[in-house]
C-alpha cells in the first residue's frame, strides 16, 4: 500500500472517531508532514485523497475543513411516498436466469452459481416513474419466476414467500445519485412520461445474515425525481421531538 493511502486511511479512521467535528478546521499541509515524518508531496496527496472522497474540503486562503456533509451518521430513515394518492402498480418487463462472470463476482457467487435478473418498470396512475433492474441470488427465487411475481407483484415479497427470508429485515447499502435520463441505458422507458431530463440513479446492495460473501441482492433503480423523495432525522437528542 503506497504510504499516502496508508496516511488517509489512519485519517479517515480520525474522522469516523470524532477527533473532528463537521466543519472543523483539518490539518494543515505542514501539520501532516509533521505528524507523519512525510514529504510535502505526500502531505498533499493525502490532501487530494481527503478531498476526492469528499471528507475534507479545501479554502483558497483559509485552509482545509473537515466536510460539513454527513459521514456514515446513524440516523432516522424515512421513504416518502409522492403518489398522491394516485394508483401504483408494477409490470413485470423479464426475468431471465444468468450467469454473468461480472455479476457473479458483484454478488459474490461462485461460476457454478445463477441470480436471476428482473427488468421491472413502476407506474403511478399511468404514468412511468420507475424502471429498476434486480440482480437477485437465484437461491432465494422459484424457478417460475414471472408466473409468481405476477402473483406478488413484488421482487422482495417473491422472495420471503419462497425462503422466509425478509429482505425488510436485512442490512442493506445504498447510494441515490441524480443523473441525466439521456446518459441512462433505460432512457426510452421516461421518454412520453418524463418532465424533467434529470433521474434518480438508486444502486442498493443487500447483504445475507449470515458471514459470508453472497449477497442477496444488486439492484440499479432509476426514478422520477417527483414521484421520489426521503426523510432523515438525527437520533442525537429525543427522537420523540425530532420531526420535519
Amino acid at each position: 500500500m503506497p504510504l499516502y493511502q496508508d496516511i488517509t486511511d489512519k485519517l479517515i479512521e480520525e474522522l469516523d472517531h470524532g477527533v473532528f467535528g463537521q466543519g472543523d478546521r483539518f490539518y494543515s499541509e505542514a501539520e501532516i508532514c509533521s505528524k507523519f515524518k512525510v514529504s510535502s508531496t505526500t502531505a498533499v496527496k493525502v490532501l487530494n485523497a481527503l478531498q476526492e472522497a469528499n471528507r475534507v474540503t479545501r479554502i483558497q486562503g483559509r485552509g482545509t475543513f473537515v466536510a460539513a456533509e454527513n459521514h456514515r451518521r446513524v440516523v432516522m430513515y424515512t421513504d416518502l411516498n409522492m403518489s398522491e394518492n394516485q394508483s401504483e402498480h408494477v409490470e413485470l418487463l423479464s426475468a431471465e436466469f444468468k450467469r454473468e462472470p461480472a455479476m457473479l463476482q458483484t454478488l459474490g457467487l461462485t461460476r457454478e452459481d445463477r441470480y436471476c435478473e428482473l427488468r421491472r418498470l413502476r407506474f403511478i396512475g399511468s404514468q412511468v416513474s420507475q424502471y429498476s433492474i434486480n440482480y437477485v441470488n437465484a437461491k432465494f427465487l422459484p424457478d417460475d419466476v414471472d408466473a409468481k411475481f405476477d402473483q406478488s407483484q413484488s421482487v422482495y415479497q417473491l422472495i420471503k414467500a419462497t425462503t422466509n427470508l425478509d429482505p425488510y429485515q436485512l442490512p442493506f447499502a445504498q447510494r441515490n445519485t441524480a443523473v441525466k435520463t439521456a446518459t441512462t441505458p433505460v432512457a426510452g422507458a421516461f421518454s412520453e412520461s418524463a418532465d424533467s431530463d434529470i433521474v434518480i440513479n438508486q444502486q442498493r446492495k443487500v447483504f445475507l445474515p449470515y458471514a459470508n460473501h453472497e449477497l442477496l441482492e444488486y439492484a440499479v433503480s432509476y426514478k422520477l425525481p417527483q414521484f421520489w423523495g426521503f426523510q432523515t432525522d438525527s437520533v442525537f437528542g429525543e427522537p420523540d421531538h425530532v420531526s420535519f
